[in-house]
């Protein structure tokens, strides 16, 4: 049966790749993202595990059931909505859209370059906290205004915007070399293809999506071997790249399964066996824990904000250090295979999100861009990962748009029209 439900994935998974790479522009939409993430990140996982005797009993079916029908619901989620995020275009002036992303820029470059002087260790640890986590949320500064600097130059290319590109480019690609995040990397990707697809409606090629896409399953397993290096100091040149062993890792990884999905078993499981659940208390907590600093209000008065959530802790297992549990456990452990709606409110959020970019809302189509790496994390990481995005967007980039926009319905602006400025 094991064995059965992982052939089912990967149908609905191909189903999904499918149904993106045949359509125009459909390699932008949510179900071809979250399809994408699921074969590079989930899919190569679950053969060694199917067959894993020390897993709880039915402990990998009923995980595994439960992710095909969070998959499945992300899929109708964005067939449901049929609306935009908003009743209308807001018209933005491109001249004060540049000049909030050169201030969005310049400010989140200071903070770039300070988390770039961190201890190569601390910067690939994935359990920072203190001052680190502070230079990390204001240095998404740049990642915002690299995202209106794109959408700009695809729609009236200009030497102020192409500036603000390649600045920002210089400081998102140290990191993504420095500590081989692969996050950062697809985010660039994800902002600049949705930028020309937005503005002048020109598509990746099919055939190259599907090479990055067989590229990160490939990646995903050898990514540990990439971060040894940094951890060491160095900056990974070509040659201690092709000593990287990617086919070898990946089988590895085919035959002996993946901690995180083995993360999300044994999570899911407990939270099954318990009944017991937290209810959407999960989110508040987590939400306390990104945006409150400790540093300012004191340790003491962070903690006091948190709302102690049912559950118990697994005293018989432990996850490895540095992997994550995936969506899917925090959903199921919120409220069981109701929190397949996770996923669904999800996807159809980001479908409203969608609609409005299409139909020409440069406030949407910024958010969007910006959406898509987390919207994805939500399956690879935990389903808080898109609402704090949305959360750090309205901090740093509601107030820009704020300022950019239009004075009157005959400044030019992104927001005005789909099609290319001539």
């Amino acid at each position: 049966m094991n064995h059965a439900l992982v052939i089912l994935y990967a149908l609905l998974c191909l189903a999904l790749l499918i149904g993106g790479l045949v359509r125009r522009g459909g390699i932008y939409e949510y179900p071809f993202l979250a399809g994408a993430m699921s074969v590079a990140f989930i899919l190569p996982q679950l053969p060694g595990l199917a067959d894993n005797m020390f897993l709880p009993e039915d402990g990998f079916a009923r995980a595994l059931v439960f992710t095909i029908a969070c998959l499945a619901m992300a899929a109708l989620g964005w067939r449901c909505s049929a609306l935009p995020l908003l009743p209308r275009p807001i018209p933005l002036d491109e001249g004060r859209l540049l000049l909030t992303a050169a201030a969005l820029s310049a400010a989140g470059a200071g903070f770039y370059v300070a988390v770039g002087r961190l201890p190569p260790e601390t910067v690939v640890s994935t359990a920072i906290s203190g001052v680190p986590v502070i230079l990390l949320f204001f240095s998404k500064m740049l990642v915002f205004g690299l995202a209106i600097a794109a959408l700009c130059a695809a729609r009236r290319p200009s030497w102020f915007a192409i500036a603000i590109i390649l600045g920002d480019a210089a400081l998102y690609f140290d990191r993504v070399l420095i500590t081989g995040k692969r996050g950062e990397a697809l985010e660039f990707f994800l902002i600049v293809a949705l930028a020309f697809w937005f503005q002048r409606r020109r598509a990746v090629p099919a055939s190259l999506a599907l090479i990055v896409v067989l590229a990160g399953v490939l990646g995903m397993a050898s990514t540990e071997d990439y971060r040894a290096i940094t951890r060491r100091g160095e900056t990974p040149g070509i040659e201690d790249i092709a000593k990287i062993d990617f086919v070898g890792n990946f089988e590895n990884l085919v035959s002996g399964g993946g901690a995180e999905f083995q993360n999300a078993i044994m999570k899911i499981d407990l939270s099954a066996r318990t009944q017991s659940y937290d209810y959407g208390l999960y989110h508040w907590n987590e939400l306390v824990m990104a945006f409150v600093p400790g540093q300012v209000v004191g340790e003491a008065a962070k903690r006091a904000l948190l709302i102690e959530a049912p559950g118990m802790t697994d005293r018989f297992y432990e996850a490895s250090y540095g992997t994550t549990d995936t969506g899917m456990a925090d959903a199921f452990g919120s409220f069981g295979y109701l929190g397949v709606f996770k996923f669904f409110f999800v996807a159809w959020i980001m479908r409203r999100i969608y609609r409005g970019a299409m139909g020409g809302d440069a406030s949407s189509q910024i958010i969007y861009m910006l959406s898509a790496l987390p919207s994805v994390h939500v399956i690879s990481h935990h389903t808080q990962w898109i609402f704090t995005s949305w959360i750090h967007m309205a901090i740093f980039l509601g107030p820009a748009l704020f300022f950019a926009r239009a004075p009157n319905r005959r400044a030019a602006g992104p927001a005005l029209t789909g099609a290319p400025a001539r």
